[in-house]
């Protein structure tokens, strides 16, 4: 295999030139003076027979031209999408934040060695920056957060691991197309937030920032869930009551060609064959209907039918996040008078939600559609015990049967779980529980150390949505799932409390209980 830093030397991208098939116009003409000359007075239809290869002719030109023009069109939009392989100044687009006025300028990538690279974007102010009381501080500041005359600062991460923010499939999975095909997609596609963490080694703040201490200071870098290239960088400051305030959001393009050199490098398909699935071509359905060999991806152990309780008629309950994103749900008017207050409410609803687009904003005037019937009933719960090639310890699978309003069969399968990192909460605090994407992806958020100390590609943990056939279900679009959260049962530690999330994430659409008392489980070996 080639070093990263032979694959970022050249970017070589398969164009195709369309060509026209020549139309011999002289040998056409040659033949009709034959023709005319063994009858002065030709005949009609000679005459319709002419006009009909003339017309021919023209058509078979016109295509031909049309064909190569669509080609070349494609051939440029190709290069225009995957030339720009500049890492050094990467134009930042900047959201306003309230009583702040930073501008990002730019934002590069700098190679030290291999992986490892440099993130350094500047950001400027003209004053007017509201912040805390604090006085004396740096680059035309006299309190905390207060900046009173333009300035401009430069921001670094030094000595990042670059390809722990790019999709990998996991060992398990890389010799089967459709499973290398589903990993793939599904890392691109789910939110990668890492937050590096004030006093981090890696922020590069010399003298601070209008009046911050790097050691109040935290920046987070975001692979987002828009398709390969949707990037975000924000930057964070500690306020006087100790609590963290976003001061900086910006996004910006990561380079396209170089994503698609490191993604190739990295795995045992070559960006080309995956383009259309990472980036979210017209037509593309998140592999709906792909089928998913989970016995490739482990082994199981013991299975046994296990009891689940569906909470139904409990209340909806809410909590950080969802609290937080509450605004971007809506109701159709038809269903505007009707009251939701249990899981089964929400579930007979028919809820829309304001769209995450492009660069990483929620527009209200793009809705997201679910269906959340597709989880009508649950009809069982199966639990094993499995073991991984990427884990040294015996791990939990649970599968969660369901039938939707026609009878047909949904399977969501959480795999890899390891218990005796499960938390033990009431559900009241269900959001300091296990909160993680469906599909494969790291947590949404996560600091850069728990990062490196847990390469996503070495994660046995994967969740999924199967029909009676064991193929995929679109759960983004066929249903309107976007996560899972997961405890133990405060009391009860053989309880596993499961709450599926909506689209992005913005209120939990069920609470599941599954016992898994029959289990011989980790912690009673230990």
């Amino acid at each position: 295999m080639q070093s990263l830093d032979q694959q970022l030397d050249s970017l070589n991208v398969a164009t195709h030139q369309g060509t026209v098939e020549p139309v011999d116009q002289a040998g056409s003409d040659l033949r009709g003076k034959e023709t005319a000359q063994a009858s002065l007075e030709p005949s009609k239809e000679w005459t319709q027979q002419k006009g009909r290869r003339w017309l021919q002719r023209r058509i078979a030109i016109g295509l031909g031209l049309a064909l190569s023009a669509g080609v070349t069109s494609a051939v440029a939009i190709v290069h225009y999408r995957y030339s720009d392989r500049t890492l050094d100044s990467i134009p930042l687009m900047t959201e306003t934040i309230e009583n702040h006025t930073w501008q990002g300028n730019d934002i590069s990538f700098e190679q030290q060695d291999g992986n490892i690279f440099d993130v350094s974007f500047t950001l400027s102010s003209s004053g007017a920056d509201s912040g805390g009381t604090d006085s004396g501080g740096a680059d035309g500041a006299d309190a905390k957060g207060a900046v009173n005359s333009e300035t401009e600062t430069q921001l670094r991460l030094r000595d990042i691991d670059l390809t722990l923010f790019m999709p990998k499939v996991p060992a398990t999975a890389r010799n089967n197309k459709d499973l290398t095909q589903w990993f793939l997609t599904e890392r691109e596609f789910n939110r990668q937030r890492v937050i590096f963490e004030p006093g981090s080694t890696h922020i590069d703040l010399p003298t601070g920032l209008a009046g911050y201490r790097a050691e109040e200071i935290s920046i987070s870098l975001t692979n987002n869930c828009l398709g390969a290239g949707y990037w975000e960088i924000a930057v964070s400051a500690l306020n006087e009551e100790g609590n963290s305030e976003k001061i900086y959001q910006g996004y910006f393009t990561f380079p396209r060609g170089v994503y698609a050199e490191i993604v190739s490098w990295l795995n045992p398909s070559h960006y080309w064959q995956q383009a259309r699935t990472m980036e979210a071509w017209p037509g593309f359905r998140f592999l709906s209907g792909l089928p998913f060999a989970l016995d490739e991806l482990r082994q199981v152990d013991t299975e046994t039918v296990v009891q689940v309780s569906d909470l139904k008629t409990e209340n909806i309950i809410a909590a950080d996040e969802q609290i937080d994103k509450e605004t971007l749900i809506v109701r159709p008017d038809a269903d505007s008078n009707r009251r939701i207050q249990t899981w089964e409410d929400l579930r007979q609803s028919d809820l829309k939600f304001q769209s995450f687009v492009s660069p990483g904003i929620y527009d209200e005037t793009r809705l997201w559609a679910s269906d959340f019937s597709q989880l009508s009933t649950v009809v069982g719960a199966t639990g094993r015990q499995i073991t991984s090639a990427l884990s040294d310890d015996s791990l939990v699978e649970v599968e969660i049967d369901f039938e939707n309003d026609a009878g047909e069969l949904r399977k969501l399968v959480v795999s890899g779980i390891d218990w005796d990192q499960m938390p033990r909460l009431d559900s009241a605090e269900y959001s300091d529980g296990i909160y993680m994407p469906l599909g494969f992806g790291t947590a949404f958020t996560q600091s850069y150390a728990e990062l490196e100390a847990n390469r996503p590609e070495s994660s046995p943990f994967f969740s999924v949505i199967l029909d009676e056939e064991d193929r995929v279900i679109d759960y983004r679009k066929d249903i309107g799932l976007n996560g899972l959260v997961m405890h133990r049962d405060a009391d009860n530690p053989r309880l596993l409390h499961l709450y599926p999330m909506s689209y992005e994430r913005i209120t939990l659409v069920g609470h599941y209980v599954i016992n898994l008392n029959l289990y011989q489980l980790s912690e009673d070996l230990s």
